[in-house]
């Protein structure tokens, strides 16, 4: 394979014995001259099921997408409170970890983000097992927190980080993978300021985090910069009406700029 890309595989840093997805992955990232002849890259196991499942979602799933801006500042001030608490126990708190429970806080609200279509019927499921999508090599990943409204915020934050290590060390179990029924993803990093991630099937929603900025915000009548972020909420129409999906991602804002409602 790696002689048909044209891949030199005595320059690959790999873990162990180089593999079809190491070649892959080196073809992927070469860069064409001006010229060159065209490179066809095999469809590795897990680029062929991204293809199938992202396809399935697009040809059954009508979704809508709906942006909302949400201020920041009261959940940065949170977590840079509670970093030394996780600190203590070896875990770095995350606003995916923070968001992963606001979420699932506000599925009591709004239980139809929490379920999936059955022919004739709309199950409600009882758990919230919460994906999050992880980069690989050659592809992504999504395992899932079973059970995030039951769970402090610092068991998410350990679980998280265990599933995401076990991801990118291709250790993750086909229990981590099932069960899924909430996804959360993230490309602020990135600076990604809208996007409209799709649906994982079975599930209803998946919400897309894009980055903080600071901007100017109107705040009790006086403009001010204030770290802002638009929260992108992907709903499969057939589940939730616009009214829903609008009222559940306002709920989610409302926890985002008053982090003490996780309290209640």
């Amino acid at each position: 394979m790696a002689a048909d890309l044209g891949v030199d595989i005595t320059g690959l840093e790999t873990q162990g014995r180089v593999m079809k997805a190491d070649v892959a992955t080196a073809a992927s990232q070469a860069k064409p001259f001006p010229g060159a002849e065209d490179v066809r890259i095999p469809l590795t196991r897990m680029r062929k099921i991204i293809a199938e499942r992202m396809s399935l979602s697009r040809a059954t799933i009508p979704s809508v997408t709906f942006n909302m801006e949400a201020d920041f500042t009261a959940l940065m001030e949170f977590r840079e409170k509670i970093k030394a608490e996780g600190a203590k126990k070896g875990v770095k708190i995350s606003y995916n970890h923070i968001l992963m429970k606001i979420c699932a806080s506000a599925v009591k609200e709004v239980p139809l983000a929490n379920a999936s279509f059955d022919g004739d019927a709309i199950v409600l499921h009882g758990n919230v097992n919460m994906g999050i999508a992880v980069s690989v090599d050659g592809g992504l990943l999504v395992p899932n927190v079973k059970a995030v409204q039951a769970k402090t915020l610092l068991e998410v934050a350990l679980e998280t980080e265990h599933l995401v290590e076990q991801a990118r060390s291709g250790k993750l179990g086909l229990e981590d993978m099932q069960g899924g029924t909430f996804t959360l993803t993230n490309l602020g990093m990135f600076g990604m300021h809208s996007f409209s991630p799709i649906v994982n099937p079975p599930e209803a929603c998946i919400l897309g985090v894009n980055a903080i900025v600071e901007k100017p915000a109107v705040v009790n009548g006086s403009v001010v910069i204030r770290p802002m972020s638009v929260l992108s909420l992907v709903a499969d129409h057939r589940i939730l009406d616009g009214a829903e999906a609008a009222r559940f991602l306002a709920r989610i804002r409302e926890m985002v700029e008053n982090p003490w409602l996780l309290l209640l």
